[in-house]
C-alpha cells in the first residue's frame, strides 16, 4: 500500500531525534532547510550535531518525558532496537508521528527521497520498496529542474498580489500566469519589468476549442482522440453524466470548469455557455469542451460550434459514443439486428414549436417497424405510449426504459407498451433515462446464465471475494452471510526451536501468516532454502508462488486425506512434517501421517472470526460454504437453514461439518476451489433448465 504524501509546516515547531550518530545527522539535515527546532537526546551525540546551529542537544539516554511538550515529529536513529521499538511505541499511543531508521514496521511516516529548492519541495517515496528506486528518480528529477528555480518561484509569489489587482478577471488572469510562467522557463530566469509588461499587456495568442465527446458510461468509452486532447488542454468545460475520473487525464493545472446542464435543476444558459468558451479561447487557453455522449446529438454541439465559429475562434468536433446506442448496447439491445430491425429512429421528446413537444411527423414515425428511440422523454413517457397506440401501433409491441451509463439512477425496464408506464414507475426510474420502441427491445444478449439466482457466500473475504465476483459476472445476485474474517494468533519463532524438512499450507492465509513471521523476525527468504512445500489446492498453491516458491507437493485432489497420502509417499520416515493453518483445521491431515510414522508438528497460524451478523434474504437459491469453519458459522448466527435452499459444499470434510447439523441434501464442488463451487452452481442450473 502506498504512503500518501503530505507536506507539513515544520518552521518553529519541536521535533524530537533519538539517537545522535550519522543516521541522525542525516535526517537532522533532511529537515535542517525547512526550520524546525531540533531537539537530540543520546547518551553519545557527534560533534557534527553538536556544532549545527538551532539544534538542542540533550546527552542522556531517552525517556518518555522527552515527548513533553508534544513535538510535531519524532525520529528514532538509534542503534538499539528495544529502545527505537520503545519510542513507536509511545508515540503510537499519542498519535504522534514516528519515524524509525530501516525499521518499516516500526514507522508512522516515511522519510521521503527530497528534492529542495527554495519554496519548492518534492518528496518521493517507494513505500519502502526500493530506496535505490526512490534515489534514481529524484536524481532524474533534479536533472531536469531549472538552475534557477528558487529565483523563478519567489519572482511569480512577489507577482501574485499585482496581477489579481491589475486582472480582476479570473480567466484572462489566468491565461496572463501561464504565459508569464511559460516565458520565465524559457529563458531560465525571473523576467524584467519590462519584459513583464510586455508579457502581461501582449495581445495573447488566440487559443481554441475542442467539442469532445466523452462517451455514456465510463471513463474509457472515450476515444483515443478524445483522450489526447483532454491530456494537452490548458481548460476543460464539462456538464453532468461525465465520468470524474476523465477529469483527472486533464494536466494538473489546467482549468476546470462545470456548467451543468440537467432537467429540473437550474444550471448554466446555452448562451453562458457559450460565452464562457469564447472568452476562454480569446485569453489564449486551448479549451476542450467535454460532453456526455456525442456532441452533436442532441447535445447542441452545433450551436456550440456555430458561436465558436462567429467569434472567430478555432475549433474542432471529436465525436462520442451516443446515448442512444451506448445505453441500449450497455443493457443488450441491438437497435438494429437482421430480421429484427432494419432501421433505428433517434426522436427527441422536446421538439421546438409543437403542441406536446413531440414532432410534427409522429403519426408517420409510429407506423415505422424500426426502432424508435426517444431522448429526453421520461417526463414524455404517458403522452408517447398514448401517441404511439392511437397511430395504430400495437400495444404489445416491445418498449423498454433504460438509464445506464454515469447515470445516478440504473434501470432496465422491459416490457409491453401498454404496459412500459407502469413497469418504469414501479422500478423507480427517473431522469435521464431513454425510451426504446420495437421488436429489438425484446432482445437481450447479456442474458446470463445465473441471471435471477440468489447465492449466499459464507467464509473469508479471500475466498468468498472470489466467489461474489464470479457469480456477479455470471449474473447471480451474491450475498456474504456468515462472514469471517482472519485474527493472526501469537506463534512461538517456528525456524527457532526446529528445521522442519516440509512445510505444509492448507490455505493462503496460513502461507501469508508464515511468511509475516518470517519477516518479523528479520528472516531471508533463502533461509527457507532446502525444505520442501506442500500445499492443498491451487489457490494456495498460487499465495505461494506470489512469495517467489513453487510448492514441490499439490495432490490432484483438493483434500487433506489426499495431501495425507501423497507427502505419505513422498517424505521419509525421519523427515519433521510442519502444518501451518487454521486453529479449527480438521485433525485429519494430522492424524493421518501421524498413523504413518511421521513426527508432526501442528502449529495454529489463525483464527476466524464472525463479523456483525447480516439478516437472511427473503429468498436464497444456494449457500456456498468453504470451510467446516464457515459451517459452524453459520449455525451458530442463524441455527438453520432457509427453506428450500441448495447448500454446496467446497469438499468432503466442509460437507461431513454441514452433515452434523443438517439432513439436507448438498452439492458437492468439482474441484475445492471458488471456481469449482461457481462450475457446481451452473451445471446444476442447466440441469433445471433441461
Amino acid at each position: 500500500m502506498p504512503h500518501f504524501p503530505m507536506f507539513v509546516d515544520l518552521s518553529g515547531r519541536p521535533v524530537l531525534i533519538v539517537g545522535g550518530g550519522s543516521v541522525a545527522l542525516r535526517k537532522l539535515r533532511k529537515l535542517a532547510p525547512y526550520g524546525p527546532k531540533c531537539v537530540v537526546v543520546a547518551p553519545e551525540v557527534a560533534e557534527e550535531i553538536r556544532s549545527m546551529d538551532g539544534v538542542q542537544v540533550c546527552r542522556r539516554p531517552f525517556s518518555p518525558d522527552d515527548l513533553e511538550p508534544r513535538p510535531v515529529l519524532v525520529i528514532a536513529a538509534t542503534d538499539d532496537p528495544a529502545v527505537n521499538r520503545q519510542v513507536s511505541s509511545l508515540c503510537r499511543q499519542q498519535n504522534i508521528p514516528v519515524n524509525v531508521a530501516d525499521d518499516l514496521a516500526l514507522c508512522t511516516f516515511l522519510f521521503p527521497a527530497l528534492v529542495q529548492q527554495g519554496s519548492f519541495s518534492a518528496g518521493i517515496s517507494t513505500g519502502g520498496a526500493s530506496p535505490v528506486a526512490a534515489a534514481y528518480f529524484k536524481e532524474r528529477l533534479e536533472d531536469i529542474l531549472p538552475e534557477r528555480l528558487e529565483d523563478l518561484l519567489g519572482w511569480l509569489e512577489r507577482l501574485r498580489p499585482f496581477l489579481k489587482a491589475a486582472i480582476p478577471d479570473q480567466t484572462r488572469r489566468a491565461g496572463a500566469f501561464h504565459r508569464l510562467f511559460d516565458a520565465c522557463m524559457e529563458k531560465g530566469a525571473p523576467l524584467t519589468e519590462a519584459e513583464t509588461a510586455r508579457c502581461i499587456n501582449h495581445e495573447p495568442p488566440l487559443g481554441s476549442v475542442t467539442l469532445v465527446g466523452a462517451g455514456c458510461g465510463k471513463a474509457d468509452l472515450i476515444t483515443v482522440r478524445g483522450l489526447r486532447m483532454l491530456q494537452q488542454c490548458q481548460a476543460v468545460v464539462y456538464d453532468d453524466l461525465i465520468d470524474p475520473a476523465l477529469l483527472s487525464a486533464a494536466p494538473e493545472r489546467a482549468l476546470r470548469i462545470y456548467m451543468g446542464k440537467r432537467s429540473g435543476h437550474h444550471s448554466a444558459s446555452q448562451e453562458e455557455i457559450n460565452r464562457k468558451l469564447i472568452a476562454l479561447a480569446q485569453s489564449g487557453l486551448h479549451v476542450v469542451r467535454l460532453k456526455g455522449g456525442d456532441p452533436y446529438l442532441f447535445g447542441r454541439g452545433g450551436e456550440e460550434m456555430l458561436a465558436l465559429q462567429a467569434a472567430g475562434i478555432p475549433y474542432a468536433e471529436i465525436p462520442g459514443i451516443p446515448s442512444a446506442i451506448g445505453i441500449p448496447a450497455e443493457a443488450g439491445i441491438p437497435v438494429t439486428h437482421r430480421g429484427v430491425s432494419r432501421g433505428v429512429h433517434i426522436i427527441t421528446a422536446h421538439a421546438a414549436g409543437t403542441a406536446d413537444g413531440l414532432p410534427e411527423d409522429f403519426d408517420a414515425i409510429a407506423k415505422l417497424d424500426d426502432t424508435l428511440i426517444f431522448l429526453m422523454g421520461l417526463r414524455q413517457l404517458s403522452r408517447i405510449v398514448q401517441r404511439l397506440l392511437a397511430a395504430g401501433k400495437s400495444p404489445d409491441t416491445p418498449a423498454a426504459v433504460l438509464s445506464g451509463g454515469n447515470s445516478p439512477h440504473p434501470v432496465a425496464v422491459r416490457s409491453a407498451l401498454k404496459d412500459i408506464e407502469a413497469a418504469a414507475a414501479a422500478a423507480g426510474a427517473v431522469s435521464p433515462a431513454i425510451i426504446l420502441v420495437g421488436k429489438a427491445a425484446a432482445m437481450d444478449l447479456h442474458a446470463k446464465p445465473l441471471s435471477g439466482v440468489c447465492v449466499g457466500i459464507t467464509g473469508t473475504e479471500e475466498i468468498a471475494g472470489k466467489q461474489r465476483f464470479l457469480l456477479e459476472q455470471l449474473g447471480a445476485k451474491a450475498m456474504r452471510l456468515a462472514v469471517s474474517r482472519v485474527r493472526d494468533l501469537p506463534m512461538s519463532p517456528v525456524w527457532e526451536t526446529t528445521r522442519p524438512h516440509w512445510l505444509v499450507f492448507t490455505s493462503g492465509n496460513g502461507v501469508k501468516r508464515f511468511f509475516r513471521q518470517l519477516a518479523q523476525q528479520g528472516k531471508p527468504l533463502g533461509s527457507c532454502a532446502n525444505r520442501r512445500f506442500a500445499v492443498i489446492g491451487a489457490a494456495t498453491q498460487k499465495v505461494l508462488e506470489g512469495f517467489g516458491i513453487r510448492a514441490n507437493l499439490c495432490p490432484e485432489t483438493f483434500t487433506s486425506e489426499a495431501l495425507a497420502l501423497a507427502l505419505a509417499e513422498k517424505a521419509r520416515p525421519e523427515e519433521e512434517i510442519l502444518l501451518l493453518r487454521s486453529v479449527s483445521g480438521t485433525p485429519v491431515l494430522r492424524e493421518l501421517l501421524e498413523q504413518r510414522g511421521f513426527t508432526v508438528r501442528d502449529v495454529a497460524a489463525y483464527a476466524l472470526e464472525p463479523e456483525d451478523k447480516a439478516p437472511l434474504p427473503a429468498h436464497l437459491d444456494y449457500l456456498t460454504f468453504s470451510s467446516a469453519g464457515g459451517v459452524e458459522l453459520f449455525f451458530h448466527q442463524y441455527g438453520s437453514l432457509p427453506q428450500g435452499v441448495q447448500c454446496v459444499c467446497i469438499g468432503e470434510v466442509t460437507a461431513r461439518a454441514l452433515e452434523q447439523h443438517t439432513s439436507a441434501s448438498y452439492l458437492l464442488a468439482e474441484e475445492t476451489s471458488a471456481a469449482g463451487i461457481i462450475n457446481t452452481i451452473l451445471n446444476q442450473q442447466r440441469k433445471k433448465a433441461q
